[in-house]
């Protein structure tokens, strides 16, 4: 009578071993168990798979894998019948988003280098497999993928629904963190080619249409008008939503949502037209032209005096201009470049 879990002398079954130390095996290889003491051969077996998953085999399903990984075993369902497809589509399945590099194939699943790029291409036809660049990964998991991808960017437009989309560099962060290099812009080009997502800077399903009521239309175009009108001296975002006659909160979402489209554009903690800054861009680039062949130079007093402004709003917009290029600081005063 044998134990359970026991395998009885002259059969066959499948398991997993656990070494002492660290062993150089690929699939397919053969070897013998054999105890210390006494000294007596236990069994041998053939390697079906050299880095299998880290969860217990006590599973459902987990018999099936072994039959697929087995060469000699006939596959069931809608598994290949080449044993080499079948232990790819394993491995592909086991690395997820991080995909399997083409040149660990031969050590991973015990393929000769020159039957390597066949079993892609036989592996890829039958659309078991996606090639990104050196990654391979396995086609169905780039379109769970991008199910995830379109659930995450729906349930944005529901929780924000005057923003344009979910920052692009936010959902590969989020859902493609440890990816293969270029499998999000694979999902994401694919998703767009389908007309399913707009990708821009934002991400956005293609149905979807931004709606503001008419209470924040009202806002957002006297709130424009506004900072239109105010040039380089915009006003305090503390008091813009008594001036517009609306509720702080819709003062502040249209404000963030005139940013994003932008019409408006933040400088620091003021908040300009973007109309305003770009006129005063062209301003001071074309001082550079009556400077007669001198360098162009302005200061501090020298743009309050001709803005009409406080060192509140000059000390800003002449650090803007650094960046923007148009002025290159000097010690006390900005050159015109």
């Amino acid at each position: 009578m044998t134990a359970p879990g026991e395998i009885p002398a002259g059969t066959r079954a499948y398991g997993r071993l656990r070494l002492e130390s660290p062993a150089v095996v690929t699939r397919g290889d053969r070897f013998i168990l054999r105890a210390y003491s006494p000294a007596m051969t236990i069994a041998g077996g053939r390697v079906l798979d050299p880095h299998p998953p880290r969860a217990g085999i006590r599973r459902a399903g987990s018999r099936a894998r072994f039959e697929h990984l087995d060469p000699d075993a006939r596959p069931t369902g809608a598994m290949p019948a080449d044993p080499d497809e079948r232990a790819l589509l394993h491995a592909l399945g086991d690395s997820g988003s991080a995909g399997l590099a083409a040149s660990a194939l031969t050590s991973r699943l015990g393929i000769v280098p020159a039957g390597v790029d066949p079993l892609i291409d036989r592996s890829v036809s039958a659309g078991h497999a996606a090639r990104v660049g050196e990654v391979l990964v396995a086609a169905p998991g780039l379109g769970s993928r991008g199910g995830i991808l379109l659930a995450m960017v729906g349930d944005h437009h529901k929780a924000q629904p005057l923003s344009e989309g979910v920052p692009r560099e936010e959902a590969r962060e989020r859902l493609f963190a440890g990816a293969g290099a270029g499998v999000f812009e694979r999902v994401l080009a694919a998703l767009a080619a389908s007309d399913r997502i707009v990708a821009r800077d934002r991400l956005a399903l293609a149905t979807y249409r931004m709606a503001l009521s008419a209470d924040e239309e009202r806002a957002r175009t006297r709130i424009e008008a506004r900072f239109r009108d105010a040039g380089l001296k915009p006003p305090d975002e503390a008091s813009l939503a008594e001036a517009v006659g609306v509720a702080p909160a819709v003062a502040d979402r249209m404000v963030k949502l005139l940013v994003r489209q932008k019409v408006l554009a933040r400088v620091e903690s003021l908040v300009f037209h973007e109309d305003a800054l770009a006129q005063l861009k062209r301003d001071v680039a074309a001082m550079k032209a009556t400077a007669g062949g001198s360098p162009a130079t302005i200061d501090v007093a020298t743009f309050k005096e001709r803005y009409a402004v406080t060192r509140k709003f000059a000390i800003p917009l002449l650090e803007y201009l650094d960046r923007e290029r148009i002025t290159r600081r000097a010690g006390d005063v900005r050159v015109i470049v």
